[in-house]
């Protein structure tokens, strides 16, 4: 080419000659010529009447300026993949490293560290703003320990390590969770010069993932509990797909109604051929077809309960729901209730007990009134007897007087004695008559009563006057004590007296002779705590047993019902000075110590 140049060509040219021999002694000459690059430029010598005289051709080693070339020309190649490999490192989503090794600089990272560390990415690419001995990112002086770090360490030693989850602390105190996987770079030697780790925050999916096992223990524990609760509830539960309502579950409770067992599989009028004609098949039926649930409230229902046996009567509560799919069809009917049998008996016994019961009410009551009407007759028959019969005892004492008087002539003393036996009798019968009489009208509230104040003190000397004559034949001692000018009740004068003289007359009855009658008085409290007035009559009498105490008060009861008592009487003084006592706002109460002698109490409002 040179010689073309020069012998054919008016203009210069230079030419690489990769191919000449070196260019001083001092080259090697073992194995040959080194190829070395020249430049080569030459031009023709031309005379002045423009004849080619020669040429002249100038060599240059241009060894080292194509080295620097092809050194520009990588490092051009290099920063191109540098600015590849940075919009590929900032564009990945995931926290990415690349390390040197063994030594564990940073040679690259991505903003994305920035977001999953929660610290700021430095501004220069220096390697020397980093640790010497960093496995991990370093930021501010602030260093995490490469014991947290176990896939940084085995990166750089050789090893691939894949999701490996830690937790980290960012600067703000919060911890997050991140999955790390890092694998080795190695050279065409074999020998490893980095290692790339990729790290993400897996936080909230480590959350949920936590969740979801929270949630999947619940699930299992809510599972164990329903199973649990399914086996022993009291109530029964079936689940029956249609349209031909097959058991598809049912629990204990449900088959103790039935009274069968190996339901699951089977038709309901397979299963339970006694239902056919009792209206729950077409039920089923309407709720599989509508979707209404059915509620239905102590309904009777016949089943064979025992295998073999005729059916019996149960009642039960229950609710038919339809079963819905996910894509909005019917496919079957839950039944869901009770067994209220026991519950609806008990119920019917109750009603039959209260119908028995308001019957026996209506009978009571009509026998109560049948009773009241009877008992008004026998007070109209009491008194009008008692009026019959004290005429003509009023009579025989007018005629005994009149031949004691010796009007009808001459009575000898034998006779007086007789007369005197008559009279006696007589006026016994007209007590016990009388006694019959008052208490009568007061059985029959005929009785009237003229309340107003009355001096308690009045009324006890008028008694004691009237009762002193027995007193003193039985040589009983009678006393007031305590005697109070100011005691006022508030009563019936007449009625007061009647009581008091009837209690010192049973007292003294009642009293061997020697013994002591007392009568005290003071104020006192009734019931409800309003103001009052008490009396009690003490005797040292034989007194009553406690049997009979508490029947003292019932009308014609005798404490000693022997036939050869010695006290007279029907029994009718105290039931009648109760009633007169409760009649005025007071009562009248006994107590006594057989062989001791008896406390009678009247309490009555105070004046």
């Amino acid at each position: 080419p040179i010689g073309r140049a020069l012998l054919g060509e008016r203009s210069h040219a230079q030419f690489l000659l990769p191919a000449l021999g070196p260019a001083g002694a001092d080259a090697p000459v073992t194995g040959g010529p080194a190829p070395r690059p020249v430049r080569v430029a030459a031009a023709p010598i031309v005379a002045p009447n423009g004849a080619i005289l020669g040429a002249v051709a100038v060599l240059t080693d241009v060894t080292r300026l194509q080295a620097a070339a092809e050194r520009e020309r990588l490092l051009a190649e290099l920063n191109s993949e540098r600015t590849l490999l940075r919009a590929v490192l900032d564009q990945m989503p995931a926290a990415v490293f690349i390390v040197e090794a063994p030594s564990g600089r940073v040679l690259a990272l991505n903003d994305a560290v920035a977001q999953v560390w929660g610290e700021p990415r430095p501004h220069t690419d220096a390697v020397s703003h980093y640790s010497e001995e960093w496995v991990g990112y370093h930021a501010d002086g602030r260093r995490i320990a490469s014991d947290e770090w176990p896939v940084a360490r085995a990166a750089v030693a050789g090893q691939t390590v894949t999701d490996w989850v830690g937790e980290i602390e960012r600067p703000d105190g919060a911890r997050v969770t991140i999955e790390v996987s890092a694998a080795p770079v190695r050279d065409a030697a074999g020998r490893i010069v980095a290692a790339v780790a990729v790290a993400a925050d897996v936080t909230a999916r480590a959350q949920a993932a936590r969740e979801r096992e929270q949630l999947l223990d619940a699930l299992a524990v809510e599972r164990v509990r329903l199973a649990y609760v399914f086996q022993q509830a009291p109530t029964f539960l079936a689940v029956v797909r249609g349209p031909t309502h097959v058991f598809e579950l049912v629990n204990p409770a449900y088959e103790r109604l039935v009274g069968r067992n190996e339901l699951v599989g089977r038709s309901v009028l397979e299963a339970l051929p006694e239902v056919r004609d009792q209206g729950f098949i077409e039920i089923l039926d309407r709720v599989l077809a509508t979707g209404e649930p059915f509620v239905g409230r102590e309904l009777p229902i016949s089943l064979a309960r025992t295998p073999g046996a005729p059916p019996e009567p149960r009642f039960v509560d229950f609710v038919y729901l339809p079963l819905i799919e996910a894509d909005g069809t019917r496919s079957g009917i839950i039944a869901h209730g009770s067994d209220v049998t026991e519950q609806v008996q008990a119920r019917l016994e109750v009603e039959r007990l209260l119908a028995e019961s308001e019957r026996a009410r209506l009978d009571a009551e009509a026998a109560r009134a049948d009773a009241q009407s009877a008992n008004a007759a026998k007070a109209q028959f009491l008194a009008v007897m008692s009026h019959e019969l004290r005429t003509p005892l009023n009579a025989i004492g007018g005629y005994v007087e009149l031949i004691e008087l010796g009007i009808r002539g001459p009575v000898t003393p034998q006779q007086r004695e007789d007369l005197a036996r008559i009279q006696r009798s007589q006026r016994h019968l007209l007590g016990l008559i009388n006694g019959v009489l008052n208490y009568s009208r007061v059985e029959a509230g005929a009785v009237h009563y003229e309340l107003g104040d009355v001096p308690l003190d009045a009324v006890l000397a008028t008694c004691e006057t009237l009762i002193a004559p027995q007193a003193r034949a039985k040589q009983i001692a009678l006393q007031v004590l305590d005697r109070d000018e100011r005691l006022v009740v508030r009563a019936d004068s007449e009625k007061l007296q009647q009581i008091i003289v009837n209690l010192l007359s049973n007292a003294v009855k009642f009293t061997p002779a020697g013994g002591r009658v007392t009568v005290t008085c003071a104020r006192g409290a009734r019931a409800g705590d309003e103001p009052g007035v008490v009396v009690q009559v003490t005797d040292t009498g034989r007194g009553i047993g406690m049997v009979e105490i508490k029947r003292v008060f019932e009308p014609f009861v005798q404490v000693d019902t022997r036939l050869t008592r010695t006290e007279e009487g029907m029994g009718l003084g105290l039931a009648i000075s109760r009633d007169l006592a409760r009649g005025m706002g007071g009562d009248l109460t006994a107590e006594s110590t057989l062989g001791a002698g008896s406390t009678f109490t009247l309490t009555l409002p105070a004046g």
